[in-house]
């Protein structure tokens, strides 16, 4: 299908919004009717239709909601989309079994004809074990490019930020470091904002996953500029899914505006939204 001239001026703003975001927002989700440039998937999702055609970038994550489902299993649902990364098995609560598993995990992947970068997941248990496995990761000795936090899922926001920077102390630079479904908080948003206000080639993150753009949408809601949900009752029908899919991309690009320079609003430490004078 040739593209619409017309639509030429909007695919060119939309594109320089995104090259102005340092951060890479993930989208977790399987609509495949707009385009997004990083999306994330479950591995028991990931052979959707046009899902893989609908982004540049795809993590394939581990299934964190089945501690049983097999890595053999994740492997090839990855290797089946030619997926860039593979997310390990997440295992939140657990810092000894995080680290044995991703190992475990590596032995199947150097055996398995997946090409897509493993992702290892710190463990979130209590601060003393997670600098510990940063200090695992941080030497280098899996050959890792990317560690994800995962288990902050229904963390506080500033939780959240907490850990981030731990484990940018003990990780520095060398190592890019994603966010495992840490959502929207205002506190979060914030840290990330001040960071990218002090060094735009070395925010807090380099990426993170919300589910939020196709999960408010299909509950009829939509999200304001601080991230509260609010009821909008869409029409229901034949391609109403393409409705759907405009407002869930908006708002990933809402969130990817929020954190680019250009932005005249801010979010303070304490979640307070401040304009920027």
């Amino acid at each position: 299908m040739e593209v619409p001239a017309r639509y030429a001026r909007e695919i060119t703003a939309r594109e320089r919004l995104l090259e102005q975001c340092p951060i890479d927002v993930y989208v977790a989700g399987v609509c495949d009717r707009y385009s997004w440039p990083w999306r994330l998937v479950a591995a028991n999702e990931a052979d959707r239709p046009g899902l893989r055609e609908s982004c540049e970038t795809l993590i394939v994550d581990s299934v964190y909601s089945d501690p049983y489902y097999p890595v053999g299993d994740v492997l090839e649902a990855a290797h089946a989309v030619d997926a860039d990364y593979v997310v390990s098995k997440d295992y939140p609560d657990e810092p000894r079994t995080a680290l044995d598993a991703h190992g475990r995990f590596l032995s199947l992947w150097r055996r398995h004809k997946c090409d897509a970068e493993p992702i290892p997941v710190l463990s979130t248990h209590d601060l003393s074990s997670f600098r510990g496995q940063c200090r695992h990761y941080a030497r280098r000795e899996d050959d890792v490019g990317t560690v994800a936090v995962g288990g902050l899922r229904d963390a506080r926001g500033a939780v959240q930020v907490r850990y981030f920077r731990e484990a940018r102390k003990v990780l520095g630079y060398d190592v890019d470091l994603h966010g495992l479904g840490v959502g929207t908080s205002t506190e979060l948003i914030g840290a990330l904002q001040e960071s990218i206000a002090d060094d735009s080639d070395r925010p807090l993150i380099d990426s993170f996953d919300i589910s939020t753009p196709e999960n408010a949408v299909r509950n009829n809601k939509l999200a304001d500029k601080r991230w509260s949900q609010h009821r909008c009752p869409l029409p229901e029908g034949t391609d109403s899914t393409t409705v759907r899919a405009g407002f869930a991309e908006a708002t990933a690009r809402m969130l990817a505006y929020e954190l680019t320079t250009g932005c005249d609003e801010s979010f303070s430490q304490d979640g307070t939204l401040t304009p920027d004078v």
